[in-house]
């Protein structure tokens, strides 16, 4: 069923009530005066009707009394007192609704201010018949989806209630909120329904059993009839590396792709114990049909048995990895236990092994390389080549490799850099494209660079002897292009 998830300005209170349900099992709630003589009003003002529409589809009156307290905040909130829609439901009631503000989560998990249209009915009676016509007829593609909620299923209304958890409502507390409020307003008696004796324990038990988490923040989101997306999963060798990115807490993590899965779970970082950006190991990408972002399977630890879960790529940020064209061969240390993968490794496309270095064979030439790449990190750059292994290409590290194409290997870049002070005495360089030598022009001091100018960097080189970076900028107002080393600039 689609419905209201968090509606901003009326639907808050029905927010906060499912909170304090969950809360008064542990903790007796104080009621105001005024707060029971709300109750008591909207409980006389509609039992009739909940009687009336819970008799004709064989569901619990007070179940749905309680839910109608629940999502319509005691029937104060401005859907229920503009729409008679008691229960947050979206779409149109005969051809009837209204528009209102909501909060809800996009297809890649992330919170969104958003307007949807939610049912317009003529009286309260016609909303309470259209919530128990959509637990008796269930979902378009499960009919008894909310059989559990029946009479005939149901051998009192906590076992109704806690059918309901995990999907009407994404709360995981949701039966226990209800239960709640039919137990301090004495529901079950409005409606002449049998006491449940063990409810409580019921709904103890409905809710730790309906979350694959036991933290309060792991809520199931398969509540919507609308079809399962479509996903094309890539694999890789599981050991690709990225680190939460500065807006992960802004995306929810989840037992699966969102939108793939019937069984779909989430859970906030908090209560995966996850309080700042952290680094995280990758072994799998999913795509969505219809979208381009993608979504990375993720655990904690390097231990490939770690539990997993799914984020949106937003939630993450993959190291800065550049990319050049070269050519010339190299010798490879076959006696490294490192992989040649098929892409870099850690950067967005994840990689697989190719094969193992000490698996190539030893030539007199050595292989082919037609691309090299600088991959950042916090020692420094991650130098990578690109061989010719049969028809096959492959990444490998410049760690795992004994002789290079070039002293200087080289990515292209575009990037902004700041001259920084105590850099006057700085030299820049022209070079000879073909070799990577580097060759001595002039003083920084005798151009129009000064501290705090900005200039554009296109290139990137690493010196394979010395480690040292350099970046080849070009001189702002001109087309001269030179190299200056890293140490000058921010």
């Amino acid at each position: 069923m689609e419905r209201l998830n968090k509606l901003i300005k009326c639907g808050l209170a029905a927010v906060l009530a499912a909170g304090m349900g969950a809360l008064s099992s542990i903790f007796p709630v104080q009621r105001t005066y005024a707060q029971t003589t709300t109750a008591t009003t909207f409980i006389d003002k509609y039992k009739s009707d909940v009687k009336k529409a819970s008799s004709k589809y064989n569901l619990y009156g007070s179940v749905m009394m309680a839910q109608a307290a629940l999502e319509s905040s005691w029937g104060q909130s401005q859907l229920t007192t503009q729409a008679n829609n008691f229960f947050g439901i979206k779409g149109a009631y005969n051809g009837q609704s209204v528009s209102m503000s909501t909060v809800e989560y996009n297809s890649n998990g992330q919170m969104v201010n958003t307007t949807a249209n939610f049912k317009k009915y003529p009286t309260a009676y016609s909303s309470f018949a259209d919530n128990g016509a959509t637990l008796r007829n269930g979902t378009s593609w499960d009919p008894k989806y909310y059989s559990g909620s029946w009479k005939e299923n149901a051998e009192n209304y906590a076992a109704a209630a806690n059918a309901l958890t995990g999907k009407y409502a994404t709360a995981p507390n949701y039966g226990t909120s209800l239960i709640n409020l039919i137990q301090t307003y004495g529901l079950d008696q409005v409606f002449g329904e049998a006491s449940a004796t063990s409810s409580s324990a019921a709904s103890s038990s409905s809710s730790s059993t309906s979350s694959t988490s036991s933290s309060s923040n792991t809520t199931s989101t398969a509540t919507s009839a609308s079809p399962l997306a479509t996903v094309k999963y890539y694999h890789s060798s599981g050991s690709d590396q990225a680190t939460l990115s500065g807006k992960y807490k802004k995306y929810y993590v989840y037992n699966h792709i969102k939108g793939a899965s019937r069984s779909e779970k989430k859970y906030t970082w908090q209560s995966l114990g996850v309080k700042k950006p952290v680094s995280v190991y990758l072994d799998m990408r999913g795509v969505k049909q219809g979208t381009s972002g993608s979504w990375y399977r993720l655990r904690f630890y390097q231990n490939t048995k770690a539990k997993k879960f799914w984020v949106y790529s937003s939630a993450l940020k993959f190291a800065p990895t550049y990319y050049g064209t070269t050519s010339g061969r190299l010798t490879p240390n076959l006696k490294s236990n490192q992989a040649i993968y098929n892409h870099v490794s850690g950067t967005p496309q994840l990689s697989k092994t190719v094969t193992k270095v000490k698996a190539l064979k030893a030539t007199k030439t050595g292989y082919s390389v037609d691309k090299t790449a600088l991959q950042s990190s916090k020692s420094g750059p991650i130098l990578w080549y690109r061989v010719a292994l049969g028809k096959k290409k492959g990444w490998i590290k410049g760690a795992a490799v004994t002789s290079y194409p070039a002293s200087v290997a080289i990515a292209n870049a575009n990037l902004t850099k700041v001259i920084v002070k105590g850099t006057d005495s700085a030299l820049l360089f022209d070079q000879a494209v073909k070799t990577g030598n580097m060759q001595k022009h002039y003083k920084l001091a005798q151009t129009s660079l000064k501290v705090g100018t900005k200039v554009v960097a296109d290139k990137i080189g690493f010196k394979i002897q010395d480690h040292s970076i350099w970046y080849r900028i070009t001189i702002p107002g001109t087309h001269n292009k030179y190299w200056i080393s890293s140490k000058s600039l921010s």
